[in-house]
């Protein structure tokens, strides 16, 4: 299989990297990541271009869209308008399998747990943003006759993001009882390489078992970082609150064993790396 990567950032390098087969991967100027394999071909693709110019896109069995808005890219026009903009051209490839990099920032923030099936929208914006571009995923695949899977990837940590770093200064203000849903970069991948090989539909959660509260994840960093305590306002919650993403669907559906189920409390600020 012949796999086009569309968006060589920090998470659709790694993911052109362990894709079998032949891989092109794409950056908006074409220029190659320093991480990227020497075998994983590199091409300019601007999805806000009008036309998009496909070039060896055109030519592949599958596409994985792991996009990220940069510094002068609207989110909504990006996700949203950029998605659609790119799976019209469906019909003039060779394309058979499209895989979407999302959010469960598409999940509405209420205290419950959350599986695929649900179908309430999100309030926040950004989450909104993620569900509509969802739905133009899906209309457009289905249009073309082209199976599709949406990875609804939740917080993502790993080399360079490490969880102390990005714990250790959190506004404390928050409510530290909310429940965490995360994700190693490692598992990300290897969910990623899944769903191309995967002959499903729909949508796969890709989160951590792990949905410690954000005080455990906060006070270890602090700790491992050598700074001061956090002061809370009162003792932990038996049960931490807000939405917990289900993951059931991806061991179910894509056979993935994650390998890193757990993430809290730290161990030390690399932890994860």
């Amino acid at each position: 299989m012949t796999t086009a990567v569309v968006g060589a950032g920090w998470l659709g390098t790694p993911i052109a990297n362990a894709c079998p087969g032949d891989v092109v991967a794409t950056t908006r100027s074409g220029r190659r990541p320093d991480a990227l394999a020497d075998r994983v071909d590199i091409a300019a693709l601007e999805l806000l271009a009008d036309p998009i110019a496909l070039g060896p896109l055109a030519r592949v069995d599958a596409w994985l869209v792991a996009i990220a808005p940069g510094r002068d890219q609207d989110r909504r026009t990006l996700y949203v308008d950029g998605a659609q903009r790119l799976l019209a051209t469906l019909p003039t490839t060779t394309v058979r399998r499209v895989v979407w990099i999302g959010s469960t920032s598409a999940l509405p923030d209420t205290d419950a747990v959350l599986d695929e099936t649900c179908d309430a929208w999100p309030d926040e914006p950004r989450g909104r943003i993620q569900r509509e571009a969802e739905a133009a995923v899906a209309r457009a695949c289905d249009t073309a006759g082209v199976p599709w899977m949406i990875l609804r990837m939740g917080g993502l940590y790993g080399p360079g993001r490490e969880l102390g770093r990005i714990f250790a200064g959190t506004d404390r203000s928050r409510d530290g009882d909310r429940a965490t849903n995360l994700v190693h970069r490692d598992d990300a991948v290897t969910a990623a390489v899944a769903a191309l090989d995967s002959g499903r539909t729909g949508i796969v959660h890709v989160v951590a078992d792990d949905h410690c509260a954000r005080r455990v994840m906060i006070d270890a960093a602090r700790a491992c970082a050598g700074l001061a305590p956090a002061e809370w306002a009162g003792p932990p919650a038996a049960i931490p609150h807000g939405k917990r993403v289900a993951n059931a669907r991806l061991s179910d559906w894509l056979g993935v064993r994650l390998q890193h189920p757990r993430h809290g409390p730290l161990a030390t600020p690399q932890a994860g790396a």
